[in-house]
């Protein structure tokens, strides 16, 4: 367990240099014990609520008790240690050169099962304390899209992280990531079914999708997601993401965090926290995106200076309208060191620090 601490701390750490935002919760699901089936796949039941056995700082159960049913038929039940999908997602870029593959690992769940049970196959966190305006940030791929591509949820609880007790199980929905019920032809999304007509589809606009291949082989990419929860500001919660499909295949979770915005200074004084302003990842390698919260409809530019205060990229957004938006920064060719962005509409601009390495 000392590892995990001492990799929070780091992030901790990171976030008071930054003097901008403070990382409540990181996990890269790097770590040995993410590898050890004992610890990832607690097989907790109803009469024993998570916490009392397995890892202190997530709890994996396995609430429907279907097995494996893929040709191999060793995939774990509940959540396990897989290497990315996505050809993409197995290798990293260092300062624009392509290395070796890393040692990037996601945390998956599968749908292909035996008995073709609706999956209920829960990934939980500790208690976190919120403060007041913290974003949970997760990026997840399913193994293919949109043939037999797997769905799932994030849910939040205030109260437990039991599923002994009777009502409020993590009955806060914070996301839903559609699954495909009726296969349709190839890759054309219009002729497959997903289910909720109304959750995000992985791959449907295009991005985040290896094609090469036969429509089998449409890897899915890990893609970046949000979530403001300033719902919750200041209560201890629990986070879940539940995997919920049926007969599909598998989908896989990486980098999960829960950031807030401290008072901060950045190029003329303004304050970080006016427009909810965080960046994710930080420190960033190739890519950083840049969040954001416009309370009216607003011009937004967005600008991105060197430590000696030279403008290095600009992105005009042009007229956004109330509410979260996202942006992405490619930092592939940037020399590594510190760097400010700074995100500005008609009512100001706010400003945040960024490590490039």
């Amino acid at each position: 367990m000392k590892k995990i601490y001492f990799l929070l701390a780091t992030f901790l750490l990171t976030g008071s240099i930054l003097k901008a935002q403070d990382t409540l919760l990181f996990e890269d699901f790097e770590l040995s014990r993410f590898y050890d089936s004992v610890l990832i796949d607690c097989n907790l039941t109803s009469t024993t609520p998570p916490g009392v056995a397995g890892d202190a700082n997530w709890y994996s159960m396995d609430s429907d008790g279907d097995v494996d049913g893929s040709p191999a038929g060793t995939r774990p039940d509940g959540w396990f240690a897989v290497k990315p999908y996505s050809v993409v997602d197995q290798y990293e870029t260092v300062y624009g050169t392509t290395a070796a593959p890393d040692t990037n690992t996601v945390i998956a769940a599968n749908s292909w099962t035996v008995n073709l049970f609706p999956q209920v196959n829960w990934l939980i966190t500790s208690s976190i304390q919120l403060g007041a305006a913290d974003t949970l940030f997760w990026k997840s791929a399913p193994f293919q899209t949109p043939r037999y591509c797997d769905g799932y949820e994030v849910r939040l609880s205030t109260t437990t992280n039991a599923d002994n007790t009777a009502t409020g199980f993590f009955s806060n929905l914070l996301f839903t990531a559609a699954e495909n019920t009726v296969l349709g032809t190839d890759t054309t999304y219009s002729t497959f079914t997903f289910s909720p007509s109304t959750g995000f589809i992985h791959g449907l606009d295009g991005n985040n999708i290896d094609v090469a291949g036969t429509g089998n082989a449409h890897r899915g990419q890990l893609r970046q997601f949000s979530v403001p929860l300033n719902a919750y500001a200041n209560q201890s919660v629990y986070i879940a993401f539940l995997h919920n499909s049926t007969d599909d295949n598998l989908i896989s979770i990486d980098d999960v965090m829960i950031r807030g915005t401290a008072a901060a200074t950045g190029i003329n004084g303004n304050n970080a926290a006016d427009l909810g302003l965080n960046l994710f990842p930080n420190p960033a390698t190739d890519n950083v995106q840049v969040n954001y919260t416009l309370t009216s409809e607003t011009t937004v530019t967005i600008n991105l200076y060197d430590v000696t205060g030279k403008l290095v990229a600009t992105d005009s957004k042009g007229e956004q309208a109330k509410g979260r938006h996202f942006a992405h920064i490619n930092t592939t060719d940037l020399a590594k060191g510190f760097y400010t962005v700074k995100v500005s509409t008609n009512a100001g601009q706010s400003t945040s620090k960024l490590i490039v390495r």
